[in-house]
């Protein structure tokens, strides 16, 4: 238990990563018209990557504050499926992998970082 209570703030901000701006762009593009609904689907195509990017960084950020733990990576992967079903489309399962290697990527690049220049 006491490995998840260090990486529940971790989890909580991958989750709001997750959630928050899909849901600001559904909620965008349900008050505007047809011109900005096209231009927020494209931006709603780019979200996954996004969410890629933004598991990479908190992963970086666990890695240089707190070791190398690869409970980050599996909790990242496990708060996206949710995702998949209530954002996305099936086609979008592979994220679920691309999201817990980024991650995992990010806490061996923290913990290289962390380890090189000193923890905070």
């Amino acid at each position: 238990m006491d490995r998840f209570e260090k990486t529940l703030t971790y989890f909580i901000t991958m989750i709001i990563f997750f959630y928050a701006l899909p849901f600001i762009l559904i909620a965008a593009a349900s008050n505007m018209g047809e011109d900005y609904s096209a231009a927020i689907g494209s931006i709603y195509n780019m979200l996954p990557m996004f969410d890629a990017c933004c598991g990479l960084v908190v992963g970086f950020f666990f890695g240089r504050n707190r070791g190398n733990d690869w409970l980050v990576a599996l909790e990242s992967a496990v708060a996206f499926i949710p995702c998949v079903y209530i954002f996305f489309n099936t086609t979008a399962w592979i994220y679920v992998l691309i999201i817990g290697l980024g991650t995992m990527l990010g806490i061996v690049l923290g913990k290289v970082f962390g380890d090189r220049f000193g923890r905070r």
